[in-house]
């Protein structure tokens, strides 16, 4: 009996001395070429948080359980788990990853391996946005996928992008289809950058024809973030950010003005309003800087983020709450954003059946100014009004201006009026549930809403600033608008791998409805004169009282299945069809359909290749399909009834208010189809370490929306009609390259990307279709016009300045016409293109395209033992702006310095034309050349220096890990462009490139830090 208890007892203690931790050490190399690999991580499998890392000569040292295994990890390698088994020495090799190529890419109603794609697809994950901590989603984009514009439209907090993939099809709306966690949804500005997981950008119309008619200008698919199975994780991000103008507009100072403005008069022989300049600047000195006076001054920005996330083999989840609050650079307390936003994602999983939850609610506040506009934009005035004004007189009140006209008043003034709010509450999600009943097989439904109450308050108070910028009466007004989006999607996949057959197919059905109801109204003559107590119920003039209301709806039914077959991961072939039926469209063609095809050679996979060994992959890919544009409004194939018509019935000539017809209805209107066809390549070579994508692309958009012509006597609108076509042709690069000397790891990534747009036909009586105008006098700047791109820049070319009284005569038409007969030595000198003898409309031609001819995005990454280094260089190069700054048609506007350098007599200047008032030739008036400027620019966008405080201090404290970093945003610019800024986004297709003094994108320095519990 001792015996046998002897021996349990040994066999006891035998079985726990065996399971004591042992202490391991070794050293990480990398099998490329042998060099060890500092900052490996060593972690304890299924002992979560405990770990180690490898020194700078890759050497580490950890106490382990000799029957516990060790997991090594490093990004771009494999990571390898071994077995301890009692061993006192692990050296490991670790290989170069294909995580590149095998990664996993979301594409339309599923994943696929990104080396298997077919179509050009470009992905951007969240350690990518993280870079560039972007306020709005849309930042991350910019630069990052070749082939896809993004501009900011104005630099004013919580402004939008305009985003162009592979040009711009249509002369109707342009924006891509924006898909979050498979809800599509009217924008992004809702979203939380850090929030996201990836960003998947389908661009070519295989990828983009699943989703029919509403993906020709492209689609842009959004993934958030889930939990994970492990502990829980706690994440907290802080940044608190100093803004400011990177640059102003060179103005006139008051002596300069004073001089423009007297030799302007002098040279129209007409007195000069200055008499005696010396007595005038001994008051006013240099004058006002108005635009110092408007900007504001280290504008703070604030971010907090919080995170926490975990899950198991049941359930997972991840929760985020996030708050944002951005001041503007301009009007301090007028030009604001604030947002929060709250996150609940989850996922179960129970058998054969699983479902979760994607969920997000928002309620964001905005204030803001007209950020590109010539009338009403504090800018603008700030622009155009004179510099002998004050800000205030000596008794306090309001300077105001003796020279400035009508919208041109003191801006100071101006931004002490403006009082008005937009806030809104927004829940977009979704509900979905899954059954796998049989291996491969899998029926999902989802069920997902975009609900948005936006509430818009104004307040005006009395008040008079001169010109025609006053109002007798307070008024308060608000609206409120309601936006209800509902969608259904249940989809069927099945997928099966036989030996080196693979097969995948999935077929669904979508119905999405949308519906806006708005209502609003105003009141005048308010009890109080603050926008506290700017609330219609304290108007007290009862017969003011307006209001209005209305209601819009949309409705879409979708059919659509892809198949996909693979042979020996070698050879790839796929088909999609969709069909889409939508309530934007009779039932003459209520239904559109849409094919794609695409095929795929991994020539890596042919034993030819072999011989090849600097080639790591290699991929050619096809793709062809079709995609629509249903977005062009209601009821546009139906003569809709328009209330508020006056007739007269009678004898007596009773006008009675009544409703009638407003347009021609056309029920054979049908969808913009854009049909494109991409050849590509996907290449890396040495070992991984470089990285090539090159894709050509043509678009073709086809029934192109226009209004048709119809006779005077017809009395309604003209209707809607399919009549033109569009053509972008382009070539898109990617390039990259990622290794390690010694100790520093870097990644360097530079994309570009080619387009030329083209109008291929437009069937309206004059081919063309006429576009934005700038202030008064200057109609139609932009035009969409046969064998010109979208949105061109219509006008007049010149030929130089005038010299002398003898050119000007001598500039004749053939027949011997002076073409300028009252033109004057320093006027400009206009091209009578056609040769008819004068000048006119006939003689306005292609003076500029706002669109890049060439994008680019460059970034550096690095690491060095805890340092990272990150630097993002954005640039577009060959559009041009339109310069809409100074209102000319105001006499008295301030000037850019650049009049300075005006032709003063011959030989003085032959670009700038001499000064007038009268403006006889037109110098001034005229759309012309004159104002078109090389838009080129070239912009570090990003710079940021972070350190990780050491693995052994982060333990000691509790925490997971500590990251400080410091960043800066719009650092440098370099451009020709003597504006506030090149970056000048669309306020519609055929309105691009023209500068009514932009809101200027801020210079911002960030401080923050990422902590992880």
């Amino acid at each position: 009996m001792k015996k046998t208890l002897l021996s349990v007892f040994l066999i006891l203690l035998g079985g726990v001395l065996y399971a004591q931790d042992i202490s391991v050490k070794g050293t990480v190399t990398s099998a490329s070429d042998g060099t060890p690999i500092p900052g490996v991580t060593i972690s304890i499998k299924d002992v979560p948080g405990k770990g180690t890392a490898t020194d700078l000569d890759g050497h580490y040292s950890i106490s382990v359980g000799s029957d516990q295994s060790l997991v090594f990890s490093f990004i771009g390698m494999q990571p390898q788990t071994i077995a301890v088994t009692g061993q006192t020495v692990i050296d490991v090799v670790l290989a170069s990853s294909t995580q590149n190529i095998e990664e996993l890419v979301v594409i339309g109603y599923g994943v696929q391996k990104k080396s298997l794609l077919t179509s050009s697809i470009a992905k951007i994950s969240s350690s990518e946005i993280e870079k560039s901590n972007p306020l709005r989603v849309e930042q991350a984009l910019q630069g990052k996928t070749a082939g896809v514009q993004v501009i900011s439209n104005s630099g004013q907090p919580g402004e939008g992008f305009t985003v162009r993939i592979r040009g711009i099809g249509t002369t109707g709306d342009s924006n891509p289809l924006y898909i979050v966690d498979g809800m599509p949804v009217g924008g992004i500005d809702f979203l939380n950058p850090n929030d996201v997981e990836s960003i998947e950008v389908l661009k070519d119309a295989s990828a983009t024809a699943i989703y029919g008619a509403r993906g020709a200008n492209g689609v842009v698919l959004m993934t958030t973030k889930q939990g994970k199975k492990g502990k829980i994780a706690v994440n907290y991000d802080f940044s608190y950010s100093i803004q400011n103008a990177w640059k102003k507009v060179s103005l006139l100072n008051a002596p300069e003005y004073a001089m423009i403005m007297n030799e302007s008069y002098a040279n129209d022989n007409s007195p000069i309003p200055f008499s005696d300049v010396p007595s005038l600047l001994s008051t006013v000195g240099n004058g006002t800087d108005w635009q110092d006076e408007i900007f504001y001054k280290n504008a703070p920005a604030l971010s907090h983020q919080f995170s926490v996330s975990g899950g198991n083999d049941a359930s997972t989840f991840l929760s985020s709450f996030a708050y944002t609050t951005q001041d503007g650079i301009v009007a301090k307390g007028k030009s604001n954003y604030e947002r929060f936003s709250y996150r609940i994602n989850s996922a179960h999983h129970t058998g054969i059946f699983s479902f979760g939850n994607n969920l997000v609610f928002i309620n964001k506040k905005t204030r803001g100014i007209d950020p590109n506009a010539e009338f009403s934009s504090p800018l603008s005035k700030a622009v155009n009004m004179d510099p002998l004004t004050p800000v205030r007189n000596a008794d306090g009140s309001w300077g105001a201006s003796s020279y400035a006209t009508q919208e041109v008043v003191n801006p100071v003034a101006y931004l002490s009026v403006l009082n008005s709010e937009y806030r809104e509450n927004k829940v977009v999600g979704d509900v979905w549930a899954q059954l796998e009943p049989l291996q491969g097989l899998k029926v999902k439904s989802a069920f997902g809403i975009d609900l948005a109450n936006g509430f818009t308050r104004t307040f005006i108070p009395v008040y008079d600033l001169g010109g025609n910028v006053k109002a007798t009466v307070s008024q308060a007004s608000a609206g409120n608008d309601r936006w209800f989006t509902w969608q259904n999607e249940t989809t069927i996949s099945y997928s099966k791998v036989i030996a080196k057959h693979s097969f995948s197919a999935i077929a669904g059905m979508t119905a999405n409805s949308y519906r806006n109801d708005n209502v609003g109204g105003s009141k005048t003559n308010l009890l109080f004169n603050d926008f506290g107590h700017g609330y219609i119920n304290n108007g007290t003039d009862e017969e003011s009282y307006k209001s209005y209301g209305g209601a819009s709806e949309h409705a879409l039914l979708s059919y659509f299945a892809r198949g996909n077959y693979v042979f020996n991961d070698k050879y790839i072939i796929e088909g999609v069809f969709r069909a889409d039926g939508s309530s934007n469209f009779g039932s003459n063609n209520r239904f559109g359909f849409f094919p794609a095809l695409s095929a795929g050679w991994v020539l890596t996979k042919e034993s030819f290749m072999e011989s090849i060994p600097s080639v790591s992959f290699l991929k050619l890919r096809f793709g062809w399909g079709q995609n629509g544009n249903e977005s062009i409004g209601g009821f546009k194939y139906t003569s809709v009834i328009g209330a508020g018509s006056k007739y007269t019935f009678g004898t007596g000539e009773v006008i009675t208010v009544g409703a009638n017809p407003v347009g021609v209805s056309n029920p054979d209107l049908r969808w913009e189809t854009s049909e494109q066809t991409n050849i590509g390549i996907d290449s890396r070579f040495l070992n991984d370490k470089v990285s090539l994508g090159v894709n050509l692309y043509q678009k073709d958009t086809k029934d192109l929306l226009v209004v048709a012509p119809i006779p005077a006597f017809v009395g309604n609108g003209a209707p809607t009609v399919n009549g033109g076509s569009v053509r972008n042709r382009g070539v898109e690069l990617e390039l990259g390259y990622k290794t390690m000397v010694r100790d520093i790891s870097f990644d360097v990534n530079l994309s570009g990307g080619y387009n030329k747009n083209e109008v291929m036909s437009i069937d309206n009586s004059e081919g063309k279709i006429y576009g934005a105008g700038v202030a008064v006098g200057m109609y139609n700047v932009c035009m969409a016009e046969v064998g010109q791109p979208i949105a061109y820049f219509w006008g007049y070319k010149t030929n130089g300045i005038f010299q002398n009284q003898s050119q000007i005569l001598a500039h004749t038409s053939t027949d011997g016409t002076v073409l300028q007969p009252n033109a004057k030595p320093g006027d400009l000198i206009w091209v009578d293109r056609n040769d008819d003898g004068k000048i006119d409309d006939k003689d306005r031609t292609n003076i500029g395209n706002p669109y890049p001819t060439f994008t680019a995005g460059f970034s550096f990454n690095a690491q060095f033992k805890g340092f990272d280094f990150n630097m993002f260089w954005y640039g577009a190069f060959g559009q041009d702006i339109y310069s809409g700054t100074r209102r000319y048609d105001l006499p008295m506007s301030n000037w850019e310095s650049s009049v300075l350098d005006r032709w003063t007599g011959e030989g003085t200047s032959n670009s700038q034309p001499r000064v007038t008032i009268a403006d006889p030739n037109q110098n001034y008036f005229r759309v012309s050349d004159f104002y078109v400027h090389d838009g080129s620019f070239l912009r570090l966008k990003n710079l940021t220096l972070g350190y990780t405080i050491p693995e052994t201090i982060s333990q000691r404290i509790k925490i997971s890990k500590l990251r400080l970093y410091v960043s800066s945003t719009n650092l440098l610019t370099i451009t020709k462009y003597k504006g506030s800024d090149p970056e000048i986004g669309a306020k519609g297709s055929l309105d691009v490139g023209i500068d009514r003094n932009i809101y200027p994108q801020a210079h911002t320095f960030i401080f923050g830090l990422n902590l992880s519990f």
